[in-house]
This record gives C-alpha cells, sequence and structure tokens, in this order.
C-alpha cells in the first residue's frame, strides 16, 4: 500500500491518451454522472448534513460503567462518518468542475470554479495531515501502553517481528 499523500501523487496518474479530451460526449457522460452522483447523495441519509444531524445523546447510553467509553467511541465513529461524507462530495464535486473545465479545454475557467477547486483541495490536505497526526498519535499511544507490565520481557514483540 502506499502512503496515500496528495502531495507525492500529484493528481496525476495515467498518460494524456487515458482520457480522450476530444470526445465531448465521454466528458459530458461522465458529468453527468458524477452530478448525479452528488444529487443522490446531498439527498441521502449519507449527507454531510443528515449525519451531523443524526447523533445519539450521552444520556442514551446510560449510566453502566463502560457507558462513558461506549459513548466517547460513538462520537469518534460519528465524526469519522461526517468527515467521510464531507469528503466523498467534495471529491465528486471536485471530480464536476474538472471534467467540466477538461471539456471547455480550460478555456473561461471561471474564479469561482477554480476557488472551489482549491478550497477543495486545501480541505482535502488538511483532513489528510490530520488524519496522519490521529495516525501516529494513536500509534505512539500503542507503543506506550504495549509496554512490558508483566516483567517478563516482551517476547511476543520479537517473535511478530521474526516471522515474515
Amino acid at each position: 500500500m502506499g502512503s496515500g499523500d496528495p502531495a507525492q501523487h500529484g493528481g496525476g496518474g495515467g498518460s494524456p491518451s487515458d482520457l480522450d479530451v476530444g470526445d465531448e460526449d465521454n466528458l459530458q457522460g461522465l458529468k453527468k454522472r458524477v452530478d448525479r452522483l452528488l444529487g443522490k447523495l446531498d439527498k441521502s441519509a449519507a449527507s454531510h448534513k443528515h449525519i451531523a444531524d443524526q447523533k445519539v445523546s450521552k444520556e442514551a447510553f446510560g449510566s453502566f460503567g463502560e457507558a462513558q467509553a461506549l459513548s466517547d467511541a460513538y462520537d469518534r465513529v460519528h465524526q469519522r462518518l461526517e468527515l467521510l461524507s464531507q469528503m466523498l462530495g467534495d471529491q465528486l464535486e471536485a471530480m464536476s468542475l474538472a471534467v467540466g473545465m477538461a471539456d471547455r479545454d480550460y478555456k473561461n475557467v471561471d474564479r469561482e470554479h477554480s476557488r472551489r477547486l482549491a478550497a477543495i483541495q486545501k480541505r482535502s490536505i488538511e483532513n489528510w495531515e490530520q488524519q496522519q497526526k490521529l495516525k501516529q498519535q494513536a500509534q505512539a499511544g500503542k507503543q506506550n501502553t504495549s509496554g512490558d507490565h508483566s516483567g517478563q520481557g516482551g517476547g511476543e514483540e520479537s517473535s511478530d517481528q521474526a516471522t515474515p
């Protein structure tokens, strides 16, 4: 698996011949499909707005011993679902804008379209960087909590590393 770093991949991926920009029907068809998907997402229960409204209160988990941990886990998952929904919508919108611009051979690109693409890109990079920090913190937390508490010397860790 790759790092997923958007800066490393530069947004390109295929050769110029991978997309026949001369065929207007291909680009218009793709743009229409992307716009339809974006519209369906916005109207569905998976839209960012709907997910944000579907929140369970902490009181609903009760007062048993693990209720707080369950509520916290629910909140983390809910926040990630909101982010995922927002990012999916952003990527569909960016695809629609990019296809529309490519269809016009990048002529007369509207400033609003350029601004919107730049905002989506900035938000995507910020979200990616935030996820990388959270991932690093989680890994550091695992390393700190997986310290040797038994006094037996961490044999499991070395056997995991020796196994290919």
